[in-house]
């Protein structure tokens, strides 16, 4: 206990006053208070004062920590509900343990924000931290430079994403000098900029695209959401790794884009060198009308083409049907 460590220090001081005046042999001092004279040995009046000086100190110590002890009884009783509090947080269940010490009442208050989000009053920076995970959250771009978050911190990674995919021109920065992806935020701004971009920054990109996005820019077009030219378009269908559905289900959603003659021009361009596009030209021919010529493209691989013979004998029979649910 310092209690005692206090007293043993001060005895050993005042015993070495005293050792130290006596070996000196100051004699006495009187001391002269209206009537009253006070003679003692210089010893004794240098070790006076100490005396009440050591007994305020000791009172002192001793009173405080009294008040230390009551409290950490509360504290260490808090910090045992404490954990039980946590399990309630996390299970969602109706939080109703009460603290006694203001710091685990704040502990407590801290620890729920960071499971509910809801704002403390007056906690200005705190709050700010909930408004920024909120915002990051809802796929806002913020800036957080007074944060001063390191770059791997995942806040500044997901607002690096966040501003990926909300501003096309970063997007594009980010990828308009590279030809191949080393990392997800490269991918992401490819994908970004193929789902919004204009077709002048997605020509310019020199990393190749797959057939799936090749497929996305066709829907896009389809939808109104890009603009293509017919060079560009076959620009576009040339130079992909198409297969012979992929090829089909373009040519079904070609036939809005362009007059007949043009998209039968693509497609047969197409279909002389690469052989996965004939099937979807024969179905050019068939949607628009062009027997003659389907016949022609048949002729030699009937069996391979079953399908379209069988479209043919159907209109010279006037059947109807569903050229989309016949060709696949």
């Amino acid at each position: 206990m310092k209690v005692k460590l206090f007293l043993g220090a001060s005895l050993i001081y005042t015993l070495i006053i005293f050792t130290f005046a006596w070996y000196l042999k100051l004699g006495s001092y009187t001391l002269n208070f209206r009537t009253y004279n006070f003679e003692l040995p210089v010893m004794i009046w240098l070790i006076l004062p100490l005396i009440p000086l050591i007994f305020f100190a000791t009172f002192h110590m001793i009173f405080y920590h009294f008040l230390l002890t009551f409290k950490f009884k509360h504290f260490f009783k808090d910090s045992a509900k404490f954990e039980s509090y946590i399990q309630n947080l996390l299970l969602e269940k109706e939080l109703n343990t009460s603290f006694s010490t203001q710091e685990f009442r704040k502990v407590a208050q801290l620890a729920k924000i960071v499971k509910t989000h809801e704002k403390i009053p007056n906690e200005t920076k705190i709050n700010e931290i909930l408004d920024l995970i909120d915002a990051l959250n809802n796929q806002e771009y913020v800036n957080i430079s007074k944060f001063k978050l390191a770059n791997n911190n995942i806040l500044f990674l997901k607002n690096e994403q966040n501003r990926i995919q909300n501003d096309i021109n970063y997007a594009y920065s980010k990828i308009k000098n590279i030809t191949e992806i080393k990392d997800e935020f490269e991918e992401l701004a490819f994908n970004t900029l193929l789902k919004k971009g204009n077709y002048e920054q997605i020509k310019s990109i020199k990393i190749s695209k797959n057939s799936h996005q090749i497929l996305n820019l066709i829907k896009r077009f389809k939808d109104g959401n890009l603009e293509l030219n017919t060079a560009e378009f076959e620009v576009l269908l040339t130079h992909s790794l198409l297969n012979e559905k992929e090829y089909l289900s373009i040519a079904k959603m070609s036939i809005k884009f362009f007059n007949p003659d043009a998209i039968l021009g693509i497609f047969s361009k197409i279909k002389n060198e690469k052989n996965e596009a004939l099937k979807a030209y024969l179905y050019l021919l068939a949607e628009f009308g062009l027997l003659d010529e389907l016949r022609e493209q048949i002729r030699k691989d009937e069996k391979k083409f079953s399908d379209f013979k069988a479209f043919l004998i159907l209109k010279e029979n006037n059947i109807k049907f569903d050229l989309n649910h016949l060709i696949q």
